[in-house]
């Protein structure tokens, strides 16, 4: 039976067979754990093998499959999934494992499995725990069982590498460190591992002598030089395992001082010098020392710029000296808040103590400081004000040349120089007063001559003159414009310009403005007259004159010029026609100045005088010529205007009616009866225009109103209205009352007495 199925087997393994794909959850396994083999291919295999090497393990055919007997309970099958599954492997559980399908196609797969122990029993074991640094070696070797495994180191959490100082040995079993060093101390630990498992040793930590090194000097404060009477403390500090001893020692004197730390206290100058610390380590035997430079020094007390003796004088040579109280390490000078440097003007000693001045200028003026420090203060003097001492020069004098007799000049004098000069004044070569200011008395001709002024400077021991030479003159005074002429137009005329005094020039003006001479006015050589040529309008206006010499100027109060002219234009306003009965206004005008006389003539006759002339009430024989005379006084001319007029005869109006009695529902005539020229007629009603309507009518010349038929609505006031050229005449109302026929008889005597004062009212008038 084995054997045919082994022939079977090998018959059905042919080359060039179609893959199958084996697949495990894990590999390599564990010792005793159960491991499943899969088809990775979802294809049905209905007759196949499992193999292991060349021993048939399974054989499955439709309907059954077979076990090998040996294997019986070391496997287990799954018909549906072709899966094999290994119980409790064995390190012999480890080869390949091959899957062959035989129906429907002819296909295999392989699957090496790998059975391995997991790492147990690991043991660290070491030389020697206790070295000193540099002097000694040691060596770690580290076993465990497993299959397989393999070794690391770590010192913490740093992987050991082999290299310089650190040998691995028997396949990293063993870590060789030759000549130890503080770093090497550990923590160290084995790391043991295969494919399935890992393990870590216990850690071991090296103690490992060292030092003393890296000394070193804190000191506090931290300083690079300390002022007088500070407080300082030092510490020492050295790497060293153990701890190291420590003891001091101040310009190689050793010290009464065990320990990492001193203190200085009340400090002096004399305690600058260098201070060792000197470390041991009792077991390395070994030992190291630090020094310190301590710098003590006093600070600055004082300082203070002084001069050299005498007054800073310009173009002369001066030196400031920069006084200092205390250890000064540096000296600097400073200018209006600038540091100073030397040039080819300033020059400073070695030490830069002394600021010296070749010659002094003006620019050398300022605020000087000089500041000293050392390595533990700085202090900066107070400012010296440094002023350079000159003149006098250009001493002038401010004040007229010309001065006003009756009156006084006031003279200034003045000079550059530092300090202020002290000043005198001279008149004629006598010395008249001191002080920059000199007022004079009241000035005569006997002030005018030469001032002179003399500017000194007591620092600098220089004056300087300076003079002016003064004249007097009396001012202008009582200047007054006149003329004895009248100005009339077209006449020449002179202006003259009177003054008491002292006159250089003489200015006139018209009108708040200068006056120039030109081709209608000219002035006198000396320019005190001016003459017009011809009068015209344009010379009205305010004139003055200004008299004027050195000392003071005069103007006189204003000549009014108007022009005096005419009568020219004369005119007449006034009707030229006026009705009998009336008066009549004329008024008469002319240009002129002064205001014209006026004289009136009708018909050659003299009837009035005055610009205004109002006629009697007028007849027809005061019809003709009218005649306006106008005449100037200060011209001596005269001028005529003339107006021939009319008089005309009047107009009467009166209303009148057909019949005499109106009455009420007949017709009805009213008449404009009218005396005399006119132009137009009008009515009116109730003193309103009346207009025609309907059942009322106009005729065409305005003479007759007709009310067909009358009614009492048309009851009123009627009044007929004739225009002429002159005015508007009215009639006297017409009382129209519709009447009923009844009542004709009660009003016929009323109509009759209206009647007859109707016919009678123009032999009234006349």
């Amino acid at each position: 039976m084995e054997f045919k199925l082994f022939a079977f087997i090998t018959l059905i393994c042919t080359p060039g067979l179609y893959a199958l794909t084996v697949v495990s959850p894990k590999n390599p396994v564990a010792v005793g754990s159960n491991v499943t083999l899969s088809l990775n291919d979802s294809k049905a295999i209905p007759v196949g093998s499992w193999l292991y090497g060349p021993t048939v393990l399974v054989v499955w055919f439709p309907g059954d499959s077979l076990v090998g007997s040996s294997f019986n309970k070391e496997i287990a099958f799954n018909n549906i999934t072709y899966e094999l599954t290994l119980t409790s492997v064995t390190l012999r559980s480890s080869g390949l494992y091959v899957i062959e399908s035989l129906k429907p196609l002819l296909s295999k797969g392989e699957f090496r499995l790998e059975v391995q122990e997991p790492v147990s029993n690991l043991s660290l074991n070491i030389s020697n725990t206790n070295l000193v640094e540099f002097n000694e070696s040691m060596t770690f070797t580290c076993s465990a069982r497993g299959t397989p495994t393999w070794f690391s180191w770590q010192n913490g959490s740093t992987v050991v590498t082999a290299g310089g100082r650190v040998e691995l040995r028997n396949d990293g079993q063993v870590l060789a460190i030759n000549s130890v060093m503080r770093y090497d101390q550990g923590p160290f630990k084995c790391i043991v591992a295969n494919n399935i498992s890992k393990e870590e040793s216990t850690q071991i930590t090296l103690t490992i002598s060292y030092g003393p090194s890296n000394l070193t000097i804190t000191a506090l404060p931290e300083k690079t030089a300390y002022a007088s009477d500070s407080a300082i403390s030092m510490t020492c500090s050295a790497d060293s395992k153990p701890t190291a001893s420590f003891y001091w020692t101040y310009n190689k004197v050793p010290l009464n001082v065990n320990g990492p730390n001193i203190k200085l206290t009340n400090t002096t100058q004399n305690q600058t010098g260098q201070y060792t610390c000197i470390a041991q380590n009792a077991v390395t035997l070994r030992y190291d020392a630090v020094t310190k430079t301590i710098r003590i020094v006093d600070p600055i007390s004082s300082v203070v710029v002084n001069p050299s003796a005498g007054n800073p004088i310009k173009n002369m040579p001066f030196r400031l000296t920069c006084d200092v109280v205390g250890p000064e390490d540096s000296i600097h000078w400073i200018k209006n808040g600038m540091y100073l440097l030397p040039d080819n003007k300033i020059t400073l000693s070695s030490d830069n103590s002394t600021l010296n001045f070749n010659q002094l200028t003006h620019n050398d003026d300022g605020q000087y400081l000089c500041e000293a420090s050392n390595a533990v203060s700085s202090m900066t003097s107070s400012a010296y004000n440094l002023i350079v001492n000159y003149g006098p020069w250009n001493t002038s004098i401010s004040g007229p040349a010309i001065g006003a007799a009756g009156s006084n000049v006031t003279f200034s004098c003045s000079a550059i120089s530092h300090p202020q000069s002290q000043f005198s004044w001279f008149f004629n070569s006598s010395k008249v007063a001191e002080g920059s200011v000199h007022v004079t008395g009241v000035l005569s001709l006997n002030n005018a001559g030469q001032y002179t002024c003399m500017a000194f400077n007591n620092i600098t021991g220089s004056s300087s003159n300076a003079s002016v030479q003064l004249t007097i003159k009396y001012p202008p005074r009582d200047v007054v414009v006149f003329s004895n002429q009248q100005p009339i137009f077209n006449q020449s005329f002179t202006l003259t310009c009177h003054y008491k005094g002292d006159v250089d020039s003489i200015q006139w003006m018209k009108n708040g403005m200068s006056l120039l001479p030109d081709n209608t006015i000219t002035l006198s050589s000396d320019n005190s007259t001016l003459n017009f040529n011809q009068l015209t309008h344009n010379d009205d206006g305010q004139y003055l004159c200004e008299a004027s010499n050195a000392v003071s100027s005069m103007t006189s109060s204003a000549y009014n010029l108007i022009l005096n002219y005419g009568p020219w234009n004369t005119a007449i306003t006034g009707p030229a026609m006026s009705e009998i009965g009336s008066t009549v206004t004329f008024i008469c005008s002319a240009n002129s100045y002064p205001q014209s006389q006026y004289s009136w003539f009708f018909n050659s006759s003299k009837v009035a005088v005055g610009p205004v002339f109002v006629t009697e009430v007028l007849l027809p024989n005061n019809s003709g010529q009218y005649i306006c005379m106008a005449f100037s006084n200060i011209t001596g001319s005269s001028n005529n205007a003339s107006v021939v007029f009319t008089v005309i005869d009047g107009v009467t109006v009166s209303v009148s009616s057909n019949p005499l009695i109106p009455l009420a529902s007949q017709n009805l005539q009213l008449f404009c009866n009218v005396d005399g020229h006119y132009n137009s007629l009008h009515w009116l009603r109730n003193n309103q225009t009346f207009q025609a309507s309907n059942r009322v009518t106009i005729s065409v010349d305005n003479t007759t109103v007709n009310f067909k038929p009358l009614q009492t609505s048309n009851n009123g006031k009627y009044q007929c209205v004739a225009t002429n050229i002159f005015k508007q005449h009215i009639s006297q109302p017409y009382s129209l009352v519709a009447n009923s026929p009844g009542a004709a008889v009660s009003v016929q005597a009323s109509v009759l007495l209206t009647a007859l004062f109707t016919l009678l009212l123009p032999v009234l008038h006349e």
